[in-house]
């Protein structure tokens, strides 16, 4: 029986490892191409596959919140998917304002132009963009994305990017999937990496450390036992990037 144990967790710890170095290694722009080409039409609903609880829905209203909207604010929404995050974007910044979406999957923009048309929302521009390249010739008060970070193959350089296009003063709000740190969770850590696998993810990564490191006011909070946050930060009148 000890002996069967022992295997057991060896075993385990062997398939975890596994995991984890297969979704680090996973992420690449192909299958994510094929993914949301897959995906595009329906992804919207899965801000509602919780049973009975929606943490993604809960997250994107908390970086709303957390977010220092003006009416008339230019905003850029980098990684938009299918524009989950207009209606609460649209209603702080108005009529007045301005939305830039970028995304990399021109199914996915498609379907988030599809909601501004039938919102009859003119104020929104759509970008197809690689968010680890994209460029805009000016800067914007608010640089946000939602559930985009974990899955970008080069997240840290789409960082720098929306980072170079914030104004001084401005907001740069993160939503996004992680790993839950609560002690009730670790004991199930580990399927997190079998769960990243499936849906082409990295929730081991940690953009709100550069986030903290490198602005003013830095904001985080965690939804649905730690698996989801809301992080924000001001971008320094002068701002000095830390390694």
């Amino acid at each position: 029986m000890r002996k069967q144990f022992f295997l057991g967790v060896v075993t385990g710890l062997v398939m975890a490892s596994f995991a984890r170095r297969v979704k680090t290694q996973g992420i690449t722009q192909s299958r994510l191409d094929e993914y949301y080409r897959r995906r595009a039409k329906n992804y919207h609903l899965t801000d509602y596959l919780y049973l009975g609880q929606f943490p993604r829905v809960e997250m994107r209203k908390k970086l709303i919140e957390m977010t220092n909207f003006k009416t008339g604010d230019h905003v850029l929404d980098f990684a938009c998917g299918t524009g989950a995050n207009f209606p609460y974007i649209m209603e702080k910044i108005g009529p007045t304002g301005r939305l830039v979406a970028t995304d990399y999957s021109p199914d996915m923009l498609h379907e988030a132009a599809e909601v501004a048309k039938r919102e009859d929302w003119k104020n929104i521009e759509f970008v197809q963009a690689d968010a680890a390249k994209m460029h805009f010739d000016e800067q914007f008060d608010v640089v946000m994305s939602t559930m985009g970070l974990a899955v970008i193959p080069g997240y840290q350089e789409a960082m720098l990017r929306g980072w170079e296009h914030l104004k001084p003063g401005g907001t740069f709000a993160i939503g996004d999937i992680c790993e839950s740190e609560r002690w009730y969770t670790r004991p199930i850590g580990f399927l997190n990496d079998f769960l990243d696998i499936f849906i082409i993810a990295d929730t081991s990564r940690r953009p709100w450390e550069w986030m903290e490191a490198n602005g003013e006011n830095y904001q985080r909070e965690e939804v649905f036992h730690g698996y989801f946050y809301a992080a924000t930060v001001r971008k320094p009148k002068e701002a000095v990037l830390s390694v």
